[in-house]
């Protein structure tokens, strides 16, 4: 029988060598207007190009709890000149492990997750589409054909994370904060910090293809802040293994300047509007 008390093993257990494994789906990029994009990348990292690179995939063994469904949007950027890796703008998750998987990532990591109403991924033979549904609109439409790519140099950008049966290293930026209560009620957030998170992953399946991709907007996901100027291409892929095995904290950063970039891809506007509410149930 359960308990509320459980064993040292367990707290030691917890979140141990989190990894994402049996991951499988389309993973896609598009150019976007670049001064829209670098407004949203909080400093000191730099934009390294004006694409949104992105995926839906299942992840099919979290070692956090049950399987469920992921969309991850993020930009490639740059650390010191020196260090490269993803900075994620939005994720949203779905299924039955969902819940533990966006806790595990906002809590355990920074990351900006946020729960969807419904997402549907579908492959048919060289086909695939998928679907991401957040407070009635279609956020986001993604077509994949087996084939060319739109733009073959598209390519070169992701050329180590997925090569073929080879593990491969890369780094995801994010910022940890606090949410401290003052003696008049107000809340602050306060012991901002920039973070790298060390992925280590292995792709055994990787077939290119041609991208046709939507977007729409709600107050609480402005997915078409984004724009589509150009589809760059697309792959269906299967990471057989995906590890987060390390994390660097990298410095402390100003919270008025940061936070204003971080809320929206993490809460919804109800936590800092009170007339922002919903009757759909």
């Amino acid at each position: 029988m359960g308990s509320y008390v459980v064993s040292n093993d367990d707290v030691k257990n917890f979140l141990n060598l989190p990894s994402m494994n049996d991951q499988e789906g389309i993973g896609f990029a598009y150019a976007t207007d670049e001064a829209v994009l670098k407004s949203l990348i909080p400093a000191p990292l730099k934009l390294m190009a004006p694409v949104v690179c992105g995926y839906v995939v299942h992840m099919g063994k979290p070692t956090f709890g049950g399987p469920y469904l992921e969309l991850n949007l993020f930009a490639m950027v740059s650390y010191q000149d020196k260090m490269m890796g993803a900075y994620p703008i939005s994720l949203l998750l779905h299924g039955p492990g969902a819940e533990n998987g966006m806790i595990a990532g906002r809590e355990g990591a920074g990351i900006p997750k946020k729960l969807a109403d419904m997402i549907d991924l579908r492959r048919n033979d060289n086909s695939a589409t998928a679907t991401v549904e957040r407070h009635g609109k279609t956020l986001l439409k993604v077509d994949w054909t087996a084939g060319e790519l739109n733009d073959p140099s598209i390519m070169q950008q992701f050329a180590g994370a997925l090569a073929l049966n080879k593990e491969a290293e890369m780094n995801s930026f994010f910022y940890t904060y606090d949410l401290d209560q003052h003696s008049d009620g107000s809340n602050h957030f306060t012991n901002v910090e920039l973070v790298a998170t060390q992925l280590r992953s292995l792709a055994d399946r990787v077939e290119p293809g041609n991208l046709s991709i939507e977007l729409q907007s709600t107050d609480d996901d402005p997915f078409g802040e984004l724009k589509v100027l150009k589809p760059l291409g697309a792959a269906w892929f299967h990471f057989d293994t995906s590890v987060m095995f390390n994390t660097l904290k990298l410095e402390k950063v100003d919270a008025d300047s940061t936070m204003p970039k971080l809320l929206t891809g993490r809460y919804d506007r109800g936590f800092f509007n009170p007339k922002a509410t919903s009757y759909r149930i």
